[in-house]
């Protein structure tokens, strides 16, 4: 079994690691208005996860596929989970609020085949 998490403390440059994870958000996830508004959370996800597979980001360089290639995808991948986790929890807050809204302005209207309904 492959360890999930690799930690490597001296590879792990923070200097080098914001930046970069600003940049990644910034190509692609600054048009999102949702991913604006919990820009904080994402970045500080990207660098933990970042920090969690600094000992596999050398693994995973090759030929083909440079450190740097890992560095991106990394943040990228996990800025990208964390949005659409966000946006699956989210959805039922925000849709159980446009049906209670009737409810709380007290709009009734009888129908005979539904009985009291609010509107």
């Amino acid at each position: 079994m492959k360890k999930q998490i690799v930690i490597d403390r001296e590879n792990f440059n923070s200097a080098v690691v914001y930046p970069l994870v600003k940049k990644v958000f910034g190509k692609n996830f600054k048009w999102n208005p949702l991913a604006q508004s919990i820009y904080d959370d994402m970045i500080q996800e990207a660098i933990t996860r970042l920090f969690e597979l600094s000992g596999k980001t050398k693994e995973m360089a090759n030929g083909k596929y440079s450190e740097n290639y890992a560095n991106f995808w990394i943040p990228h991948n996990t800025i990208l989970a964390f949005l659409k986790s966000w946006e699956r929890l989210s959805k039922w807050c925000t849709s159980f609020e446009e049906l209670a809204n009737p409810i709380r302005e007290g709009k009734r209207l009888y129908s005979p085949d539904f009985g009291w309904m609010y509107v």
